[in-house]
């Protein structure tokens, strides 16, 4: 071997099951019989690569996995069925997703795929852990420090290597932060073809660039925190501000910081490097359309929450602070089965529904004022994004009642339009609503309502693209027309300010009605489908709910 050293280190999973060596490269020189055997190796001096670990006989590959960084069938069988990832999402349905992203790319191309890292609060004090959602997509990987890789190439089984970059299992480690994929989990759990040390993810990636025969396609940062002295704190400032929450960078730089320089997009094309294509659009286009599967997780996410929402109502009274019934939402979406909560819950009592993103949650509610609600519990990964309004007090107003009915009017028109056989998009259902709540608010307050007047009462889209992200699929515009598997959310609302121009009953009331819905075609007999059903909006249902005369929910999401 030409100037090259070769060593050979032996290495044990945490469980105790022996696996192949890893075997690291130090060379100088290339060498072709190294590469045609699987190694990426480059003619750079003082440059390695790690293999990845390959269990070292069937015996082995066969024993149990036992306890990982997440769920699996055989440690939570009261969570996942046999053969699934996350629940509800097959081993199966991950590989079909991977081959569909990989048939849309040219043969030889490449996709990179971050996932995210820990964010800390303070000091060693860290945030719940949530995936970037490409990564869960693809996948199913969801603990920190992750990143995928697949190679378009017809010579691989399923058409497309699969790199999975992890954490090694580290036995000193998990007594603090608990177990880890590794990569004999990587492999078997999450299937992929290679599992390599995340550190080892920038010498890779260097790799490739300089060896890839096709196209990369990839949506890692070309630009990192730390150009400003407030760059990396998320303060906005001139330069850095957005115009709505949804257009923030979730970019996480801990796995990608190693890379700054190395992946540049058309425009910026550095020396020697390929052209990186964007990623986000062509699996945006994947992702729009939910399979069964994902319907029926999504489906049961709108269950969880939909009872939440009951057990909300019938704890409020006047007294009741919006913290208790954001406590409230949270307790019950668990007890059924979510995660936690999709997003942080707006609880808004009073002229507070007048801020459309209202999260402080403090303020006790008052007599004879209604309450907004906007929260979703997640399950599967996938939140459920639901808003209600109801009186404080258990019973609308005259007033209270004439603004709600002519919502939930516009809502209900709107719904019924979420159809392959409507061929409407969400732009058009954007216009129809906010004509319909201008006439509405014209009969209401007995005057013409101009169109500028109607823009601060009703300030907001009807509707949203959901999955995996709440606002998800955000570069497909809302002028695609709708179609069956697609998600979408329907959410007019009237804001009314606390001015002499209203009359004295519907001055500062907030209100907006929002559902889940599926756009319906052919397999749903045409109509469309609610997902969030079990949430009340009728005034009657409400009344009924909140005088406790509905049947109660156990634990287990079914009436007794």
């Amino acid at each position: 071997m030409k100037r090259s050293i070769c060593r050979l280190v032996s290495r044990r999973i945490s469980e105790g099951t022996q696996v192949a060596y890893k075997r690291t490269l130090l060379t100088a020189t290339p060498l072709p019989h190294l590469r045609d055997a699987g190694f990426p190796v480059r003619s750079l001096s003082r440059e390695y690569h790690v293999r990845s670990l390959k269990p070292a006989d069937t015996d082995a590959a066969g024993s149990p996995l036992g306890l990982i960084g997440q769920p699996t069938p055989e440690t939570h069988p009261h969570l996942l069925q046999p053969g699934e990832i996350t629940p509800g999402i097959t081993q199966e349905e991950y590989h079909q997703r991977r081959r569909k992203l990989m048939d849309q790319l040219p043969d030889g191309s490449i996709a990179v795929v971050p996932g995210y890292g820990l964010r800390y609060s303070t000091n060693g004090i860290f945030y719940p852990f949530h995936q970037q959602t490409n990564m869960l997509y693809l996948c199913g990987a969801n603990e920190p420090d992750c990143a995928l890789v697949l190679q378009k190439s017809q010579e691989c089984a399923r058409g497309y290597k699969m790199v999975l970059f992890v954490r090694p299992r580290d036995k000193a480690k998990e007594i603090w932060d608990g177990p880890r994929m590794g990569l004999e989990g990587a492999l078997r759990f999450l299937q992929a073809d290679e599992a390599i040390p995340i550190d080892h993810f920038a010498e890779y990636i260097k790799s490739v660039l300089s060896d890839a025969s096709g196209p990369v396609y990839s949506d890692l940062p070309s630009k990192l925190a730390g150009e400003g002295p407030l760059d990396g704190t998320h303060i906005l400032t001139g330069h850095n501000r957005k115009s709505h929450a949804a257009q923030s960078d979730p970019a996480d730089p801990s796995v990608a910081s190693p890379l700054h320089g190395l992946l540049t997009y058309p425009g910026r094309r550095a020396w020697n490097t390929p052209k990186i294509h964007r990623l986000n659009p062509i699996l945006a286009e994947l992702r729009l359309k939910k399979s069964p599967a994902e319907l029926a997780v999504m489906r049961q996410a709108g269950r969880i929450s939909g009872r939440a929402f009951v057990e909300m109502m019938k704890e409020t009274k006047p007294g009741v602070t919006e913290h208790d019934l954001c406590a409230v939402m949270d307790y019950h979406s668990r007890r059924r089965g979510a995660t936690g909560m999709g997003y942080v819950p707006v609880v808004a009592g009073g002229e507070n529904a007048l801020v459309i993103h209202y999260v402080l949650n403090t303020q006790a509610l008052r007599d004879g004022t209604m309450v907004l609600v906007d929260a979703g519990g997640e399950y599967g990964g996938y939140p459920a994004d639901i808003t209600r309004s109801w009186p404080v007090n258990g019973k609308f107003t005259a007033e209270q009642r004439n603004l709600y009915q002519a919502i939930l009017k516009v809502q209900k028109h709107c719904i019924d339009k979420c159809t392959e056989n409507a061929n409407v998009c969400l732009d058009d259902l954007q216009n129809e609503t906010f004509e319909m709540l201008r006439d509405e608010c014209s009969t209401l307050f007995q005057r013409n309502i101009s169109v500028q007047e109607m823009t601060s009462l009703y300030p907001h889209h009807v509707g949203h693209y959901l999955g995996l992200d709440l606002h998800d699929t955000g570069c497909i515009t809302r002028t695609r027309k709708l179609e069956e598997g697609m998600v979408v959310t329907i959410e007019p609302g009237l804001y009314i300010p606390n001015t002499p121009a209203y009359p004295a009953g519907y001055r500062g009331v907030g209100m907006r009605i929002e559902d889940d819905v599926a756009v319906g075609g052919p397999s749903t007999g045409g109509s469309p489908v609610i997902l969030t059903a079990e949430a009340p909006k009728e005034v009657a249902d409400i009344e009924a709910v909140m005088a406790g005369l509905v049947g109660k929910y156990n634990s287990k999401s079914e009436v007794v």
